[in-house]
């Protein structure tokens, strides 16, 4: 077996360790007094909730040898970015599926002496409530006999939401909830570890106390939130300072500096971000289809063809518009159907696959792309059929 860490991956990483730490501590404010030595002869998993886009900054200053991360393979665009990515050690996987070849170079890696870390959440938290975590990660650990660190980050959903246009001000840190060696969990059956292991990342900043200064905290919600839970219609939600509202009742709320809903109108019930997330899901599995009519449209939106390790190609812009037989951007139309795989990245990026390639639509400051992937996972698609989406499907599941 060939050794997974080579003297370059030492370099890079005292590099990208020095600099991470400077970067997340005087940008984003975080701190973490946890650190762990890993051991001659020892290998590594780290799994971590995941609460920001630059989580990995915060978690590599962690340890003293090379860590190499789990990210999503849309950022492996361009040959220069996907080379040097490559270079790193990063490995890829595809968002919000089932990657076997993900799984074979994790083991190849902690074979080789090298460590790894992931979200195994594989996705940032929206609306504060644990995606879905496949059970055979438990069984995957049990086959690399290396040592499990769980890992919590407290206040990214507070400091760098995703849905912001800004971060906020307030308290972000991190810390080693569990360390488990091979030994502990070799006696361990693959249902205890797996509670463990979701128990070990589960965390809801909400539930802190801690506070989180903006005078835009609500801005932009409506990258989550599209329907009106007051009179039902979609697309009709904005956000403006801490408040949001809707085009036809007026305002709904203030997003408190404690992450709370505060209600504006007495019809609008709800007081946490997931009680509304919960209430869009449910409208739209009940919502009728109309044949051939237009769902959802959005103008001013961006296409590209996003395989990785190519050099990301605009197709297009233009209009947007979806129905149960067609999406349609621009000049480029595709059939809905034949989708396979949908994902959101980031805040207002698209991602979906069809045909074996991989496209990204890119909208404005305030598009919702969330509202797509529940409609892709309400019509007849591929993705549908093989159940491939655990994060964006119309389940009521809340782990």
């Amino acid at each position: 077996m060939k050794k997974s860490v080579k003297i370059h991956h030492y370099v890079a990483f005292w590099v990208v360790k020095f600099l991470s730490f400077i970067y997340s501590r005087l940008f984003m404010g975080f701190r973490c007094k946890d650190k762990y030595r890993i051991k001659k002869g020892e290998t590594v998993i780290l799994l971590s909730n995941h609460q920001t886009d630059l989580d990995p900054l915060c978690i590599i200053p962690l340890f003293n040898k090379p860590v190499f991360p789990v990210a999503t393979d849309s950022i492996f665009s361009g040959k220069f970015t996907s080379a040097l990515l490559t270079w790193l050690g990063v490995i890829p996987k595809k968002k919000g599926a089932t990657d076997i070849k993900t799984t074979v170079k994790m083991l190849d890696t902690l074979k080789g002496g090298g460590s790894i870390f992931l979200f195994p959440e594989g996705n940032r938290t929206y609306a504060e409530f644990q995606y879905y975590i496949a059970s055979t990660l438990a069984k995957f650990i049990k086959r690399t006999g290396a040592t499990l660190i769980l890992f919590n980050l407290h206040g990214g959903t507070g400091v760098s939401p995703r849905f912001k246009h800004k971060n906020r001000k307030g308290r972000f840190y991190g810390k080693i909830k569990e360390i488990i060696t091979a030994e502990e969990y070799e006696n361990m059956d693959e249902g205890t570890l797996f509670e463990k292991i979701k128990n070990g990342v589960r965390v809801f900043d909400s539930e802190s106390g801690e506070k989180y200064k903006s005078d835009i905290r609500a801005e932009y919600l409506e990258r989550i939130f599209f329907i009106c839970p007051v009179c039902g219609k979609m697309q009709t939600v904005y956000s403006r300072g801490s408040d949001v509202f809707c085009t036809h009742c007026g305002k709904l709320a203030e997003f408190t500096e404690d992450l709370h809903l505060k209600p504006a109108n007495e019809k609008f019930t709800f007081t946490r971000l997931i009680d509304w997330w919960l209430f869009q899901k449910k409208t739209i599995r009940e919502m009728p289809v109309n044949s051939g009519n237009t769902a959802f449209f959005d103008e001013n939106v961006e296409l590209f063809l996003s395989n990785p390790y190519e050099k990301r190609v605009k197709i297009c812009s233009g209009n947007l518009a979806v129905t149960d037989e067609y999406i349609k951007c621009g000049e480029k139309t595709f059939n809905v159907k034949n989708i396979s795989n949908a994902s959101v990245i980031s805040g207002r990026k698209l991602t979906f696959t069809l045909s074996g390639n991989d496209y990204l639509i890119v909208g404005n400051e305030r598009f919702n792309p969330l509202k797509y992937a529940f409609f892709f996972n309400k019509i007849d698609t591929e993705m549908k059929k093989n159940c491939s989406d655990k994060y964006f499907n119309l389940g009521d599941e809340i782990l």
